[in-house]
């Protein structure tokens, strides 16, 4: 990981001096970032989604569902993904344009 600073760094002594604040070797700078600027709306839902996902009630109502119709539960899993993968294509097309990585070689 160390040797990736040198790619990212603009002159040597950048480089040294971003080391330096790595190992902790700096005095901590203030930030105008606190927690609240992390915790959007969409992170949010996200965790929501996650621990409702992640719930045990989620196999218990799938099997609930399923009662003699075998092709229901699949039918409602294709459909939840194909539904997360629009909203994910629609997400990351509403975003703001993000240069190639590599742009700088």
């Amino acid at each position: 990981m160390i040797g990736w600073v040198f790619f990212r760094a603009e002159t040597l002594t950048g480089a040294v001096a971003f080391l330096h604040s790595l190992a902790g070797l700096t005095e901590a700078a203030p930030t105008p970032y606190s927690v609240g600027w992390y915790l959007t709306p969409e992170l949010w839902l996200a965790l929501a989604a996650g621990a409702i996902g992640s719930a045990p009630w989620v196999p218990a109502l799938a099997a609930r569902i399923d009662d003699g119709r075998g092709w229901m539960v699949p039918l409602l899993n294709t459909a939840a993904l194909v539904a997360l993968l629009a909203l994910s294509i629609m997400s990351m097309a509403a975003r703001t344009y993000n240069p190639f990585i590599y742009f700088r070689f």
